[in-house]
């Protein structure tokens, strides 16, 4: 009986706990469609939208929305070509905007929308700090298509808990025969998102080292660094290294990718290096350096997974029809 309570105790704990991490992923995803939905909609503007300056009318300063809590944000009301308008803005804390004053919009007159002139967030980037040395295609995504990819992963998340805790309760196989072809589906976009990845990863090596030009710096320092991506055991050190190179670079310090026979000289006392430098992406390659191995990992891994989540499915026999012998 007490084993019988605490098996029953520790499904209800599950359950419950499942569902919590349930309602955290939903608001997740809510938030994920609203931050979509407003870069989308400050894409259009920027893209499409008429600049237009209008006199505010009116100003109202309560929170409409739970998203109204993260800024300091007004609802401006005015007139424009004789019709009432209200648009929600963000008010700097340099400029208290109120009645009276004239605001600069784009408007778009297909949804006849008004918005706010914003341009895309600079992206933050490790200031001095070669891409080659830990590398991300993100960065070059535009911010409604970093809102689309956390929508549609909120979106898997939510999905896979969700099912599970719906098949733990109700004992219905639907959510499991949904399970299969939705994972192939995710596994399907992580594989094509890291092979496009690791392809921008080397053809971004091909333009720096193509289209920089020759320069040689002294070398500050050289260090070498244990990857993170491999492991070390007692028995045996499977970790791989990484070496980089500091210099001075009009008057900043700029870090490098290097290879282990550059580190050997650098550390040997010769502080000479030879590279390229590409001014328009303002950034460095060494003469030595070849592009790492370790970027092929995930894709490879992932296209693996996909082929053997696949393979069953397309081994299996019709419904109905008898399995071969």
């Amino acid at each position: 009986m007490p084993s019988t309570l605490s098996r029953r105790l520790g499904r209800l704990y599950s359950s419950f706990a499942t569902l919590v991490v349930a309602a955290l992923l939903a608001v997740a995803v809510v938030a994920a469609w609203h931050f979509y939905q407003e870069e989308h909609l400050r894409a259009q503007l920027m893209a499409d939208g008429q600049p237009v300056t209008v006199q505010i009318a009116r100003t109202d300063r309560r929170p409409r929305q739970v998203w109204d809590g993260f800024g300091n944000y007004v609802y401006a009301g005015f007139q424009y070509q004789g019709r009432p308008y209200e648009v929600r803005c963000a008010s700097s804390p340099t400029r208290w905007l109120a009645a009276g004053e004239r605001l600069e919009l784009r408007y778009l007159a297909g949804p006849n929308v008004f918005g706010q002139p914003r341009a895309a967030p600079p992206v933050r980037r490790q200031p001095g700090v070669s891409r080659l040395i830990s590398w991300s295609a993100l960065p070059d995504f535009t911010p409604e298509t970093l809102a689309l990819l956390l929508v549609a992963l909120a979106a898997g998340a939510l999905f896979f808990v969700g099912s599970g805790l719906l098949a733990a309760l109700t004992g219905w196989r639907v959510f499991s025969a949904l399970a299969r072809p939705v994972g192939a589906v995710v596994l399907a976009a992580g594989a094509v998102f890291f092979t496009y990845d690791t392809a921008q990863y080397y053809r971004y090596a091909a333009a720096l080292r193509r289209e920089g030009r020759p320069l040689t710096v002294a070398v500050l320092r050289a260090e070498q660094h244990a990857d993170r991506q491999t492991t070390r055991s007692n028995s045996y050190d499977f970790r791989t290294y990484t070496y980089t190179a500091t210099f001075r670079h009009r008057g900043q310090e700029r870090e490098v990718a290097i290879e282990q026979a550059d580190y050997a000289r650098l550390t040997a006392g010769d502080p000479r290096l030879n590279m390229r430098y590409d001014t328009a992406r303002n950034d460095f390659i060494a003469d030595g350096y070849s592009p790492r191995w370790l970027p092929l990992v995930l894709p490879l891994f992932f296209w693996g997974l996909l082929g053997w989540a696949l393979w069953p499915a397309a081994a299996r026999p019709p419904v109905g029809e008898p399995a071969r012998t």
